[in-house]
């Protein structure tokens, strides 16, 4: 073999040793996590607990965050840019920043209608509605209301839509998200007789709500929305309305004022006083350091029974 063949064989193998180590050293595709994004707090616990070890997850709400009304940083884009699934309330809750954000990262594969795009209001969830609402007339709930996450019927419907979308996604570890969502059902039909028990004394209480955020957790405990502190979600209360508020609070009998806490507390904490009822302020989302849906539901109701 000529020597300038030879030399040139000699530094071809050295590269594709090199190369081939540079590579071993990179995560497999077939390792390589899940990147999603989620709006709500609430809803990257839920694909924390269906995806496990398979996904990365991030939420763009931070705590004491209204969704409604989330200012968008140009990092949140950057974000969704390399995001393999978004997950989002729907029913417009994220209307005002959202899809701005998803133009800005430039991803086709979270635009609306594709696979990495999941509307979590379309996993067989009960909307709730009070009539026809536009939001010409300042309702931000036109489409129904979107604070549905907080019930456990709905949170496994969601982990199951979520567990199909990741299999979609990622079909090698299809069983394996199938498997955690229905380790996250027994779990939480395991709890589900102790919460009703924690609830059973309030069952029947009257409570007012600033927003109503609290529509569907309330007629699961068997509580009785007597009124709302906004006349319409997103609308500031005025005089009149808040006089006839109370009227009607103290005239049925209401027990507690609910909250979100990122609400002012200033207008609850008077209706309360004049009402003679309790005030409560709840979380609406998971906190951050939330790990499981089960323990958002056990905060939730341990703030509710201290106030009973």
């Amino acid at each position: 073999m000529r020597p300038d063949l030879r030399q040139f064989l000699l530094r071809l193998c050295f590269a594709a040793a090199t190369v081939t180590a540079l590579l071993g050293l990179a995560r497999p595709a077939a390792a390589a996590r899940v990147k999603v994004v989620t709006t709500i707090q609430t809803l990257r616990v839920l694909v924390d607990e269906v995806g496990g070890p398979h996904v990365l997850a991030v939420a763009l709400v931070g705590e004491h965050v209204d969704p409604h009304r989330l200012d968008p940083r140009p990092s949140y884009a950057v974000t969704l840019s390399t995001a393999d699934l978004l997950i989002h309330v729907g029913l417009e809750l994220e209307k005002s920043w959202l899809p701005p954000l998803v133009a800005q990262a430039r991803n086709p594969r979270i635009r609306t209608g594709a696979a990495g795009n999941l509307d979590a209001s379309t996993a067989g969830i009960a909307i709730k509605t009070d009539g026809p609402a536009t939001r010409a007339s300042g309702d931000i709930h036109p489409l129904g209301n979107p604070h549905y996450w907080l019930t456990p019927d709905h949170a496994l419907r969601i982990a199951h839509a979520i567990a199909a979308r990741l299999a979609a996604i990622d079909p090698a570890h299809a069983a394996d998200y199938q498997r955690r969502a229905s380790d996250l059902t027994a779990r939480v039909t395991a709890r589900r007789a102790a919460w009703t028990e924690i609830a059973r004394p309030l069952a029947g209480a009257g409570v007012v709500s600033y927003h109503r955020s609290w529509s569907y957790l309330t007629e699961w405990l068997g509580l009785v929305e007597v009124g709302a502190i906004e006349p319409k979600p997103g609308v500031p209360p005025d005089p009149r309305h808040l006089a006839e508020l109370v009227r009607t609070a103290k005239a049925r009998g209401a027990r507690l004022v609910l909250v979100e806490s990122y609400f002012p507390r200033n207008t609850a904490q008077r209706i309360a006083e004049l009402g003679g009822m309790r005030l409560v302020v709840l979380p609406s989302d998971a906190s951050a350091t939330t790990r499981s849906y089960v323990e958002l539901v056990d905060q939730q109701l341990g703030l509710l029974a201290g106030a009973r």
